[in-house]
């Protein structure tokens, strides 16, 4: 599990599903995500970005009148890709 990745908070679920189609009709590419554990945020949804798609996100972010965020926090990957595979 190597790497790491970004995960943008947001302050509601429907706050992360306007940013969410905001940012995919940008072309970027956004995962609705749970918060990792040890992140405070207000309710349980993020979205997950890689880092070679975030500087794309960040120039969407900045655009006015674009949907809030809570804040960017990156972190180590938490995905483990083995997970659930059961052969």
């Amino acid at each position: 599990m190597a790497g790491t990745s970004f995960y943008i908070l947001v302050e509601s679920s429907t706050a992360g599903m306007a940013l969410y189609t905001a940012l995919r009709a940008q072309g970027c590419k956004v995962r609705i995500s749970p918060v990792p554990r040890g992140l405070q945020a207000c309710c349980g949804v993020s979205l997950l970005v890689n880092p070679e798609d975030m500087p794309a996100v960040r120039a969407a972010l900045e655009l006015p009148g674009f949907p809030p965020h809570e804040g960017v926090v990156e972190l180590e990957n938490q995905i483990d890709p083995t997970r659930d595979r059961y052969c």
